[in-house]
């Protein structure tokens, strides 16, 4: 049997309540996630369903370190994700997506669809100038869409 490609252990996402104007003092802690595990294996897709509120959104966050777990670990091809700082972050996210429900928390209405697509192209340096104007037609082509969107 292969290695999972995502493996996650106990992992807890917890928030302070804070109390206080001035001299601010933790009250409670929510907590949004709480020792979730799972094995995610090459070919396979997970679902996360649940009602409004229970943590759907915050667990795919703390998977990506968008938010640093409380606890646990997250594993991606072998990495240990929560130790990863600093450039070492930003190359492993070179490999994550996320698709937010919120569709206006993915579109920015000020951006064309082509420059939303090519995005990731120039945040992690993958191409430049014309380039990168051939590589995002290339990529309307393989869904569909005409390359002069």
């Amino acid at each position: 049997m292969t290695e999972p490609l995502v493996k996650v252990r106990d992992l807890a996402v917890h928030f302070p309540v804070e109390k206080g104007l001035f001299f601010k003092k933790t009250v409670a802690h929510v907590r949004a996630v709480d020792g979730v595990s799972f094995d995610i294996y090459p070919g396979e897709t997970l679902g996360l369903v649940g009602e409004s509120g229970c943590g759907k959104s915050t667990l795919g966050r703390a998977i990506l370190q968008l938010i640093r777990p409380t606890a646990g670990k997250v594993f991606f091809q072998g990495e240990d994700l929560t130790q990863l700082r600093g450039e070492a972050l930003r190359d492993a996210r070179c490999d994550f997506q996320i698709i937010f429900q919120d569709p206006y928390g993915s579109l920015n209405p000020r951006m064309t669809v082509g420059d939303i697509v090519g995005e990731p192209l120039k945040i992690f340096n993958i191409v430049r100038g014309k380039a990168w104007e051939r590589r995002v037609q290339e990529l309307f082509g393989l869904v569909g869409l005409d390359p002069k969107f």
